[in-house]
């Protein structure tokens, strides 16, 4: 006689939507314990809600997974002032900015919702992917991804100095700069599911970083966004290694991004010679010596100032409060001059218009703010009171949320063009992770610049995935 064993193994568990919003119950528990012991509870318990709340709305089958980057970045500009308040041993209404910040807090917890809502409304029902286009991504060889990967990264570094010297293109420019995330997550998302080709991801995060340390702002941070993206994408089954895979990234992103905090400014001042403008002077040799000496003499380095630079820097939503303060006690003498402004300035592409102004967020910024912009402010950078902030400067609150679900519908229509692509699924949340990464996703992007960083990169990437991919894609198979 035979016996037979049946041996029963849980089910896999795996990334993705579903895991997200159970860890966010999680953790709404958890401020729902901490909130009365703390100065603002109903604001705690509101922040502890949010990201179960915003992943449940979205939680829609065949969603991108940028969405939740989108809006879980913002939540995170709001709740890292909360935890400087605890810090500090303060509510949120204690610090420079007062009760206002209380108020721009659920402003934004309520614009965030409107936002997802209207991602809810445009990706909501998807049309369900063939499994060919659902599975074709395997078949791509990691090699020639690889490959094709340092072509378009010289691409995008050539184009870098035309998109600089020329304002009238530059955002198509570096629009078609960007096609390296396009292929970068197809990279990404054929070895993640297929196991083949580690190396190959791991020398992309080095180029990444590496480079992205040579120019004057973050950019080596965009590759960790797009590797976490692409495993949420293609709903990674969570194994050990995945696991620590995982946790070493968010460390090694949190780690670099300390590191930048405490070197940028000396930095910034030895590329640059010192100088008000952004253009680089010093030689390769000397900024990464540099950046060498920082980080072989770490303990030079203030940390615990750098942390508390950084969660400052994130902390966002205190420029909101600012504007609300300074909005009502000296408002617009124009009717919805923000929008105006915004729609006149993507109405008049510079290259038909040449003697159009320059956008200048940072003068809307000292009026409306006035305060210290410190090294973010050297002489030809932008920085921005945000939309959320010039929304409601033309339409106070709540007016404010109908504008606001206009940008979020906007930006959904154009995620769900690519979504419905008749490419490989990769492919198309390639193109969407893409398309958002050019907006800087954040609530301190201008109104300008939210519409020209949606339009036109829109359209550019739009041409490219119509007549660019499908030879890629008929590559890539001559080669499986």
């Amino acid at each position: 006689m035979t016996v037979t064993t049946a041996f029963h193994t849980s089910e896999p568990i795996y990334f993705d939507f579903a895991l997200l919003r159970q860890a966010f119950l999680y953790f709404a528990g958890a401020m729902l314990l901490l909130a009365p012991l703390s100065r603002d509870p109903a604001v705690v318990l509101a922040c502890g809600i949010m990201p179960w709340a915003l992943v449940t709305l979205v939680d829609r089958p065949r969603m991108s997974s940028i969405v939740v980057y989108y809006l879980l970045f913002m939540w995170l500009e709001a709740a890292t002032r909360l935890l400087l308040a605890s810090i500090d041993g303060e509510s949120l209404g204690d610090g420079p900015y007062g009760q206002d910040v209380n108020r721009a807090f659920w402003y934004a917890m309520a614009s965030l919702i409107v936002l997802a809502i209207a991602f809810r409304i445009c990706s909501g029902r998807l049309p369900a992917p063939t499994e060919d286009q659902l599975s074709e991504h395997r078949r791509w060889p990691p090699v020639t991804l690889f490959y094709l990967y340092l072509a378009a990264g010289a691409l995008s570094f050539a184009l870098g100095p035309l998109a600089a010297a020329s304002g009238a293109i530059a955002q198509p420019v570096i629009a078609v700069a960007s096609l390296k995330y396009v292929v970068m997550f197809m990279l990404f998302a054929a070895v993640l599911s297929t196991g083949n080709g580690i190396k190959l991801v791991v020398a992309v995060v080095l180029i990444e970083v590496i480079t992205g340390f040579t120019g004057l702002f973050s950019g080596f941070k965009t590759v960790f966004i797009v590797l976490l993206l692409a495993a949420l994408s293609l709903r990674v089954s969570l194994r050990v290694t995945n696991i620590l895979g995982g946790i070493v990234t968010v460390m090694l992103l949190f780690g670099l991004a300390l590191f930048w905090t405490a070197v940028k400014a000396e930095y910034r001042g030895v590329a640059t010679g010192y100088s008000d403008s952004q253009a680089i002077s010093s030689t390769m040799a000397d900024r990464a010596g540099m950046l060498a000496v920082k980080a072989i003499h770490p303990e030079e380095i203030d940390w615990e100032l750098a942390t508390d630079q950084l969660l400052r820097r994130l902390a966002y939503i205190d420029f909101f409060g600012a504007a609300i303060a300074i909005s009502e006690t000296a408002p617009e003498p124009e009717v919805f001059a923000r929008w105006r402004d915004a729609l006149e300035h993507v109405a008049k592409p510079r290259i038909l218009f040449p003697d159009k102004a320059t956008l200048d967020d940072t003068q809307i910024f000292l009026r409306y703010v006035r305060d210290e912009i410190g090294d973010e402010g050297r002489a030809g950078t932008s920085i921005s009171v945000g939309f959320l902030a010039e929304n409601f400067i033309d339409f106070g609150f709540p007016g404010m949320l109908v504008p606001i679900a206009v940008m979020g519908l906007m930006l959904g229509c154009t995620l769900r063009y690519f979504m419905t692509r008749p490419v490989a699924w990769a492919a198309r949340e390639a193109f969407v992770v893409t398309l958002v990464l050019n907006l800087s996703a954040g609530m301190e992007l201008s109104l300008a610049k939210f519409l020209g960083g949606t339009i036109l990169p829109f359209a550019v990437l739009a041409l490219c995935l119509k007549f660019i991919y499908p030879s890629v894609a008929r590559g890539l198979g001559r080669q499986t």
